[in-house]
This record gives structure tokens, C-alpha cells and sequence, in this order.
């Protein structure tokens, strides 16, 4: 038995295990990369295609597409089709972004031929059907009018029309006439433009046995690709200029702000450094922000920053909800703890535990087979794979006080900040 009075001893954190993964490709053109782990009784496939908010003609087209794939095909109802996933304890789920769009399916092994058909099924034979059409607009515009009642989400809306510029799709600016002006024949045809072979790529990952990828290859096949592809939309970016930008909201009960940039794309050079130091400014619950603005002076529940990178841009982000008299004195203290990080090296005890904590962060992002083909997913878009996090982690060990002083003047100059607040 240990004894409990002692403190245990603190041992480095391992290195991780990456699963080695296979790719082959379909006569169709469609790309399958599987990482296979045969103690699972599971498998779980995401189709992903290259149809997300950045191909939208638009608002709500992409998204509504992805989303209505089980709502009915040629062959089965939106009832019938949920209750033959159910039937088979299967779970579906559909997910659309700036440049991908996908579908999901968690299955047990077993079922592979019957669940993966279905799927197929609703790729190949979506009917897009009025009813169901409408009802998913009906609610997803009350969706809407409810989270344009809250701060939070307006100033995200506003933040991404400063960042990118009112047009652009990665903005994503939507109004409630969207929501009525979107047909069905206009879903129809994004759907065939955009949901074909020549657009596709398969990630599956679990028990995949030989009989799972044989199915897989003989469903797949059977879609096709359009006679003519859409070609890849420009569409430029038009950022408005840096300051202090604000969206009333009179019956507001409290505030909610952002303030931020342009951030570091996955593939930058500084992409580790720069995680490291948003790790120590707003990245964990015992950040400078957290400790600072929460606990010291108690404006806030919580605040954090992040840095989001996306295939053709990306963006850094510190973001709150605070009591209205508090705006001007949170922004201040933002400003001071930046300035800080510009100034003064930090501590070697604070910067080895934000080390530690970015070490166990990134495992986390690999613990188990799922996990590890979700982060392959994102890493491909950049033409990476995951032994990127073996360099990152590298990296990080490496950086050094003065490296993170380098990196705060280059990446936290506040005069190219946005800053944006909604409420009274």
C-alpha cells in the first residue's frame, strides 16, 4: 500500500505514440486513410468533403446542405432512415465549416454493411425534401433571433465582419431574410455540385478489418463526380482598420468582449512559441488573464485566448463577458498583462509549468485511436500529419524566456488589434 502522507514523485510526461496510418484510393478518385486498432469493437468514419461555408453562393446554403442529407432520400423517409441507425445502435452527425463540410458515422463492427449503406445512401439519394426543409429553417432561424439576443454572440459576429470584411464567407454574416430566401432547388444544387467523388476524402479509423474496407470500397464506388467540378471561388479578404469598434445592445445585462488579430497559421515557423505564450496570456485557468481579471479583481467568471488557424487565414482572440462598468478598467488590464509579456521575461517555475500543461494538452489531443485520426483530419488540411506534434513538442521545450519576449513584440502589437464590445 502507498503511503498517503507522502507526496508522490513528479515524472516527465511520455512521449506520444503515433498509430500508424494506411491510404489507398477508390477508382473513383475518392481518398481513404484508415488508422486501425483491432481492440475496438467500434469503427468510426468521417466523409468530409471540400463543401463548407467558404463555397456558399449564399448565407446558410453549405450548412443547410450537410444537414439535410437525413432528411430523406429516394428510397427512405427522414423517420425510416433514423430509425435503421437506431435499430442498429449507430450515430450520425453532421458537421459544416469554413472549408469542409462532413458526416459522421460511429457503428459497431458488425453492422458495418447495413450502417455504411445507409450512409451512402443518404450521399447518393437525398431528395432534399420541402417539409423537412422548412422545418429545419423554421428552427434554426429561432436559433438565430435567440443568440442575437446574447453579447457574446454579437461580438463574435462583428469581430469575424472586421477581421475578413462584410463579404467574405469566412465572416459568415447571416440576417434573418436568409432564412427565407433559401429554396430547396438552391440546397438541391449545392448538394450535387459540391457532394460528389471528386470532392471527397474518407477518414475511418477502429477495429478496420478487411471486410470493414471491402464495404467501404464497394459502397463508395458508387459515387460519382460531376461532369463539370466547380471550380476553387476567390474570394478576397477586406479587413477593416484596427480599433475600438462597439454593437449596442440597451437592454443588456451585462457586456461581452473581444479583442484581437491575426493569428499564426499550423504551418509557421513561431506556430509552437506562439502557443506557448497564448498558453501562459489566456490559455489555461491559471493564466495571467484568469489570475488577474477573475481572480484579483473579480470582473469576470472567465476569460481566455486562443489562436485559431484555417487553411487560407487564421486569427488570435481574447474574449470575455463582464459587468458593464467594468469594459474600459478589463480592456486596461488585458492591455497591462500584454505589455507585461513584452517587458519582462517569464518566471523559469511559471514557464515550465505552462510547459508541462501544453505537454499534457497536446497528448490529450492523441489519447486513442479516435483521437488520433480526428487530429490527422485537421493536420491533412496543411498538408501535415501528426508527427507535427513531436516537433511542436520539441519546440516547445526548447523556447526559452527570452524567445517568448521575441515573439510578444512580433505577434501582440495591440495597435493592429481589434477591439469589440457589445452591450449598453
Amino acid at each position: 500500500m502507498p503511503d498517503r502522507n507522502l507526496i508522490p514523485n513528479i515524472v516527465p510526461l511520455s512521449e506520444p505514440v503515433l498509430l500508424p496510418y494506411q491510404c489507398f484510393k477508390l477508382n473513383n478518385g475518392i481518398e481513404v486513410i484508415y488508422i486501425q486498432d483491432p481492440s475496438q469493437n467500434v469503427f468510426k468514419m468521417d466523409v468530409i468533403f471540400e463543401a463548407g461555408v467558404y463555397y456558399q453562393s449564399q448565407p446558410l446554403l453549405a450548412s443547410t446542405a450537410i444537414n439535410m442529407l437525413n432528411e430523406g432520400t429516394r428510397l427512405h423517409s427522414a423517420e425510416e432512415i433514423a430509425d435503421i441507425f437506431d435499430f442498429y445502435g449507430a450515430y450520425t452527425d453532421f458537421y459544416c465549416g469554413l472549408n469542409k463540410s462532413e458526416l459522421s458515422l460511429i457503428s459497431l463492427c458488425k453492422y458495418a454493411r447495413e450502417t455504411i449503406t445507409m450512409l451512402v445512401e443518404m450521399l447518393t439519394e437525398s431528395v432534399i425534401p420541402e417539409k423537412e426543409l422548412d422545418i429545419y429553417l423554421t428552427n434554426k432561424h429561432q436559433e438565430f433571433r435567440i443568440n442575437n439576443e446574447k453579447t457574446a454572440f454579437l461580438t463574435r459576429k462583428k469581430f469575424s465582419e472586421l477581421l475578413f470584411g462584410p463579404e467574405h464567407p469566412y465572416a459568415n454574416q447571416i440576417s434573418d431574410k436568409d432564412f427565407t430566401s433559401l429554396s430547396a432547388d438552391k440546397v438541391r444544387q449545392f448538394y450535387h455540385q459540391y457532394i460528389h467523388a471528386g470532392n471527397c476524402r474518407i477518414m475511418i479509423c477502429g477495429n478496420v478489418n478487411d471486410t470493414i474496407l471491402q464495404i467501404l470500397t464497394d459502397q463508395f464506388s458508387r459515387l460519382q463526380s460531376p461532369t463539370h467540378a466547380a471550380g476553387f471561388p476567390k474570394h478576397p479578404f477586406q479587413p477593416a482598420p484596427a480599433g475600438h469598434y462597439h454593437v449596442e445592445k440597451n437592454n443588456a445585462v451585462q457586456s461581452s468582449l473581444r479583442i484581437g488579430k491575426n493569428g499564426i497559421r499550423l504551418t509557421d515557423p513561431d506556430y509552437a512559441g506562439f502557443m506557448l505564450l497564448n498558453t501562459i496570456l489566456g490559455g489555461y485557468f491559471g493564466s495571467r488573464l484568469m489570475s488577474n481579471i477573475r481572480e484579483d479583481k473579480g470582473y469576470t467568471y472567465g476569460i481566455h485566448s486562443f489562436n485559431i488557424s484555417m487553411p487560407q487565414n487564421s486569427y488570435w482572440c481574447i474574449a470575455t463577458d463582464i459587468n458593464n462598468e467594468y469594459v474600459a478598467v478589463t480592456i486596461e488590464e488585458i492591455f497591462k498583462e500584454i505589455r507585461r509579456l513584452q517587458a519582462e521575461p517569464v518566471p523559469e517555475d511559471e514557464l515550465m509549468l505552462v510547459k508541462n500543461f501544453l505537454y499534457g494538452d497536446l497528448l490529450r489531443e492523441l489519447d486513442g485511436v479516435f483521437a488520433q485520426s480526428d487530429a490527422l483530419k485537421h493536420k491533412l488540411n496543411y498538408e501535415r500529419d501528426n508527427q507535427i506534434y513531436l516537433q511542436m513538442i520539441q519546440q516547445i521545450k526548447a523556447c526559452t524566456a527570452a524567445d517568448l519576449l521575441v515573439l510578444a513584440h512580433k505577434y501582440l502589437n495591440t495597435d493592429e488589434m481589434y477591439i469589440v464590445t457589445a452591450g449598453k
